[in-house]
């Protein structure tokens, strides 16, 4: 098949989600198939483009077998309402061009959000006449709006028309969870064309190491117990949450917090840190993807964070790397978001509620002082990885959904 996939971030290099999409789409590439991405250049979250690429109208290159179509769209470090809009925009734009000069595909899969990049793979669609699936990573716009990003009540009107437009005019919708499923059909979504495929993890990659490593060494992390946040400091986070946790725990100095990404809050957070003199807590940017595997590793404890509004619309992928590396998750989110679901479900972690700073520190110091439970947990998780999120599985029902639209639009064009 040729497969068109339109997404804004494809950049193997990060570890972010993107990682996700460059592995199923070379492995996709893999099992045959000729698979063609339409991507602005790299720049997330620094909203500058990456060192070796130029925010050109239209460019392309191979990259694993995989042809990547990079088009324009406008950049900015900043991130108010309006400018993400531009961004929004001109890609999903930009994009549509860039699709059409690429050729027509047998199926299209567009990534939401961007949510106005839908109505550009419709817009293909209709002129191809092909079968196209929305993928759903976060609910748009109601993650916004739950963010405080989005406050107009016109402009939240507005996305909610887009949004229902995309969910009736889609061939398909594959989304990650299953909470995302209950949301749409909330909204009256057609259960009858809504595929879930988890969220994964490669196990080959991401595997149970020794926790004294290299990367501790690096960082003057040996011996310590080690809290780590790896990931996105979005909206959608609370990592915030974290901070007086650690301020609880400054008298206790073997324990280190590890906070490792970028994002909009990241400012915040290291001001707060400094302002209450948290030396127990350490910063760090987002890691090499060839020391990834090392780092989650020299974790003890690796911490996942949701506040309450954002804990239906969004699933962080560092979930799966935490249970991959053997390590038990400490799940920051409300009772009943799916994250708690699969820490109570697969016993492998402790869930708290946002928001309990105290006792969220409670539960670091009975980890610290269970180390054979903690260890127990963490191959929980390792075991529920590889028999409900391993990467060759989800790149199987991956394959399998985009046959099944394929051989269905074929047959309404007969």
């Amino acid at each position: 098949m040729k497969i068109m996939i339109m997404a804004q971030n494809y950049a193997p290099e990060e570890v972010s989600g993107a990682v996700l999409l460059t592995e199923l789409t070379t492995d996709l590439v893999k099992m045959g198939h000729q698979v063609t991405v339409i991507t602005a250049p790299p720049s997330y979250p620094y909203g500058k483009v990456f060192p070796g690429y130029r925010n050109k109208l239209y460019d392309v290159e191979w990259m694993d077998g995989v042809r990547v179509v990079r088009t324009w769209s406008y950049l900015s470090p900043l991130k108010t309402f309006w400018r993400r809009i531009l961004n929004y925009g001109s890609y999903s734009l930009t994009a549509f061009l860039g699709g059409l000069l690429a050729g027509k595909p047998d199926v299209m899969v567009v990534q939401s959000p961007p949510l106005p990049l839908g109505i550009s793979a419709w817009a293909l669609s209709v002129i191809w006449r092909v079968p196209w699936i929305l993928h759903v990573e976060d609910i748009f716009p109601e993650a916004a709006v739950s963010m405080g990003v989005l406050k107009n009540r016109a402009a939240i009107s507005f996305f909610e028309a887009i949004e229902r437009f995309l969910y009736r005019t889609s061939t398909h919708i594959s989304l990650i969870s299953e909470g995302f499923r209950r949301n749409l059909l909330g909204k009256g979504a057609d259960a009858g064309k809504i595929t879930v495929i988890p969220v994964w993890a490669d196990p080959d990659i991401v595997k149970p190491m020794p926790r004294e490593n290299a990367f501790r060494e690096k960082h003057g992390l040996g011996g310590k117990f080690v809290v780590m946040y790896a990931g996105n400091l979005g909206l959608t986070s609370c990592v915030e949450d974290i901070l007086p946790s650690a301020e609880l725990l400054l008298n206790e100095p073997s324990i280190r917090f590890v906070i490792i990404g970028e994002g909009v809050k990241r400012t915040s957070l290291e001001d707060m840190a400094k302002e209450k003199n948290l030396t127990n807590v350490m910063f760090l940017p987002y890691q090499p993807r060839e020391v990834f595997a090392e780092m989650m590793a020299a974790a003890d404890v690796g911490v996942v964070t949701l506040n309450h509004n954002s804990s239906v619309t969004s699933l962080p992928s560092k979930t799966f790397n935490i249970m991959a590396s053997a390590r038990p998750i400490l799940s920051v989110t409300p009772h009943g978001s799916e994250i708690a679901e699969i820490v109570r479900d697969a016993e492998c972690g402790v869930n708290v509620l946002p928001d309990q700073p105290m006792l969220v520190a409670e539960a670091i110091l009975r980890m610290m002082h269970q180390p054979a439970q903690i260890a127990r947990m963490g191959q929980n998780g390792r075991n529920q990885l590889e028999n409900r999120f391993s990467r060759s599985d989800c790149d199987v029902a991956y394959e399998q959904m985009l046959r099944d639209v394929y051989e269905r639009g074929n047959k309404k064009r007969k």
